[in-house]
Order: C-alpha cells, then sequence, then structure tokens
C-alpha cells in the first residue's frame, strides 16, 4: 500500500533575525537625523547667545583711556571690536546702535562721546543749508541723535556695509576668513598693494568692455573698414547743391482774397464746409428735373 506524504511547501520560511536587523538599522538611521537636527539647532542658539553677548560687552566700548578718540582709536579696543562682530549680521549692529543709544552713547562703538540730542518738535531736520547747499537733505530728527557727529555716522556705516547679511550659523565655515576694516584705520602695505592691483584690474577691465562696447555699436550701425576696427565712425557732411536761385514764397491776389474769406471759418487749420453738401445735393435734383413731364 502506498503511503501518502504531505506535499512541501515551495516557499521559503521567513526568518525574524533580517526584521529585526532591518528595524535596528532604521532606528539608528532615525537616530543619527536627529541628532543632527539638534546639533544644528543648539549650534545656532550657541551664535545667538554668543551675539547677545558681543552686543552687552560693545555697550561701554571703548575701554581705553581718554587719550583715545573716534579717529584714533585703541588699538586694542579696534581689534577686540572687530573680532566681536564676526558673527554680527547688519540687523544685530543696527541692535547694538539702538542699545547705545538708550544708554545716551554715541551710536559708533569706539567713540567715547554722547550722542546728541536735538531740541525742538518735529519729526525731520533740515541740514546742510549753509554754503551753496551741496549737502542740502531733510533727515529724521532720530537718526541724527544716533550719532555724536557726522562724521562718526560715517564710521559706524563704513563697517556696517561689510557685514553679511547670511546669517553666522550658515557661514561658520568662513568666520576666521572675514576681515574687517575701519574708516579711520591706517592700512598696511599689502593692503595698499593689493588694493591698487584690483583698480588696475578693474580699470583694465572697464577699458576693454568700454571697447568693445563701441565695436557692437559700430557693427550695429554696419560701419564698415578700419573705423569700425577702433569703434570711429567716418561722418561726412556735405553741403546740398542747388541748381537753381532760390525764391522767396508768394501768394497771388486771387488765392490771397479767397484764404482771407475762408480765414474766420478756418478751426485749427481747417476748413469746414457749411452747407455745400445739402447744396450740392439740391442742385443735382434741379438738374435731374429735365425728365419729368
Amino acid at each position: 500500500m502506498a503511503t501518502t506524504k504531505t506535499p512541501k511547501s515551495i516557499l521559503k520560511k521567513s526568518s525574524s533575525y533580517p526584521a529585526a536587523a532591518t528595524t535596528s538599522s532604521k532606528e539608528e538611521r532615525d537616530r543619527g537625523l536627529a541628532l543632527y537636527h539638534a546639533r544644528l539647532i543648539q549650534s545656532r542658539k550657541d551664535i545667538e547667545l554668543e551675539i547677545l553677548l558681543s552686543t552687552e560687552t560693545l555697550i561701554d566700548y571703548p575701554l581705553a583711556s581718554s587719550l583715545y578718540d573716534a579717529s584714533n582709536p585703541s588699538p586694542a579696543d579696534a581689534k577686540a571690536f572687530k573680532d566681536f562682530l564676526r558673527p554680527f549680521q547688519p540687523s544685530d549692529y543696527d541692535a547694538l546702535i539702538v542699545e547705545r543709544n538708550i544708554n545716551d552713547h554715541c551710536g559708533y562703538t569706539l567713540c567715547p562721546k554722547p550722542r546728541v540730542r536735538e531740541t525742538g518738535g518735529g519729526k525731520y531736520r533740515v541740514i546742510g543749508t549753509r554754503g551753496r547747499a551741496k549737502d542740502f537733505r531733510v533727515v529724521e530728527k532720530e537718526e541724527l541723535e544716533k550719532w555724536c557727529s557726522d562724521a562718526c555716522a560715517r564710521r559706524a556705516l563704513y563697517v556696517r556695509v561689510q557685514l553679511s547679511e547670511s546669517p553666522a550659523w550658515e557661514r561658520e565655515a568662513a568666520q576666521s576668513l572675514i576681515k574687517i576694516d575701519l574708516l579711520d584705520e591706517p592700512k598696511s602695505e599689502d593692503d595698499s598693494v593689493a588694493e591698487e592691483l584690483g583698480q588696475l584690474h578693474l580699470s583694465g577691465e572697464e577699458e576693454q568692455e568700454k571697447k568693445q562696447n563701441t565695436a557692437n555699436l559700430a557693427l550695429e550701425r554696419g560701419d564698415q573698414g578700419r573705423a569700425a576696427h577702433h569703434g570711429l565712425v567716418d561722418v561726412k557732411i556735405q553741403e546740398k547743391e542747388v541748381q537753381r536761385s532760390a525764391e522767396p514764397p508768394s501768394l497771388d491776389e486771387d488765392d490771397l482774397s479767397g484764404r482771407l474769406d475762408t480765414m474766420h471759418l478756418t478751426l485749427e487749420g481747417h476748413t469746414p464746409s457749411f452747407g455745400s453738401r445739402r447744396e450740392r445735393r439740391d442742385d443735382e435734383e434741379e438738374a435731374d428735373t429735365d425728365w419729368k413731364i
């Protein structure tokens, strides 16, 4: 008698070990991603705290004695000021100016003088009215009260335009490359040479661009020959030859009388024909009555 055998399944038996390994790998990946974002948030908070502490420190600047002023600041104060400003954005620098004004200090950090107080009411002030009034402008009163003088305002704005608009946590790797200059700071020989080379490079590019634009303009005009290559256009002005003698304009007596008769009817150079169409139609009807019996 034949024995019946149980059919063997062709499906592979699943094991619990690979599933457990997959679950563990996903959890580690999620944990690593969460830690990455947590570090970014913590780094951002640390930089914001650094900016806040730097602002509190710079409120009481300068720390040097009265031997120095805004045009000639102390080297130690100037170096610390530039180091503190590395993570700053323009908005953070504006907040520093406001905090210094609250304490009646000049908005420029390296200035030991107090800010000015404008007398009188009104929101605006008119300045630059003396002499030829070349500096004439209308400025808000609050803007004038931020500084002790226009010189300090220029010094502060000169520093502000060098600050980066991007947040410090996005440019953290480039913090060491940021360099801030002061308006009254003497430049070293290396900086002066680099600036002169940059000006020469820019001047050469501007001259080349000017020549190229001139050549393109000559090409659009259709100029040919040597003048087009040098950006010059050969223009020759010749007087027109007159074959007959010039005669002054004149009007006949009949034409002049006709113009005088209709001149009072002219409206902006146009003479309307009042009743002319009706009279012409009546004349045509009278002319056509010959065929009637």
